[in-house]
């Protein structure tokens, strides 16, 4: 399975500053609980348990701000992501996804609706979802990579199009990738794109 243009050159990346990233995506009831505003979801998602989508880049900013976090860089999803594994296609390795919930290798994908953020195993770092369900915004804007080795590297300081990861539901299994990443318009919402927020730790 081909890289596609945007995800070369390989480089070296360095995370140097210690972070956590929640478990799951933010959920349509982990918005109302902290009284921040929930657009008109699809019919799929209007249970607490499913991850709230139809939601800006600024607004998928503004929900992590309130309660004392970020989004997360681009460089930190995939490495929370790759949950230590270096060079794999998936968070569990090389073989295809499944839609078996709990089984080693399930995500969702190829499907007409995400599921209750949990569904899915979680990867070596207890982070479900991290390949399908619904794309997640990311901090940076969407531009080339370097092609020397970076620290904390945060992408372009402007753009037209910031940065979402993952997959969907909605997507086969090559978008599911963990290199994979895929332009969005900050203004977008979309039905297939969520968020998770990321928040410091201290030294």
């Amino acid at each position: 399975m081909r890289c596609d243009g945007d995800e070369h050159p390989r480089h070296s990346v360095t995370i140097s500053r210690p972070f956590e990233l929640m478990t799951t995506e933010v959920s349509v009831g982990m918005v109302r609980a902290a009284k921040q505003p929930v657009a008109e979801q699809p019919q799929w998602s209007t249970a607490p348990d499913q991850p709230v989508v139809v939601v800006t880049w600024d607004g998928a900013r503004t929900f992590c701000e309130a309660i004392g976090g970020r989004l997360p860089t681009e460089a930190e999803w995939e490495y929370a992501a790759r949950g230590g594994r270096e060079g794999t296609r998936f968070p569990w390795g090389d073989q295809s996804p499944t839609y078996e919930p709990k089984g080693p290798t399930g995500a969702m994908f190829e499907g007409d609706a995400g599921r209750a953020v949990g569904s899915y195993a979680p990867n070596a770092f207890g982070l479900h979802h991290m390949s399908g369900n619904v794309w997640e915004w990311v901090a940076d804007w969407f531009g080339p990579y370097e092609d020397e080795a970076v620290t904390d590297p945060r992408g372009p300081s402007a753009g037209e199009f910031r940065v979402v990861r993952g997959g969907s539901y909605g997507d086969d299994e090559r978008n599911l990738r963990l290199s994979n990443r895929n332009p969005n318009r900050p203004g977008n919402s979309n039905v297939n794109v969520g968020f998770r927020c990321a928040r410091d730790l201290a030294r």
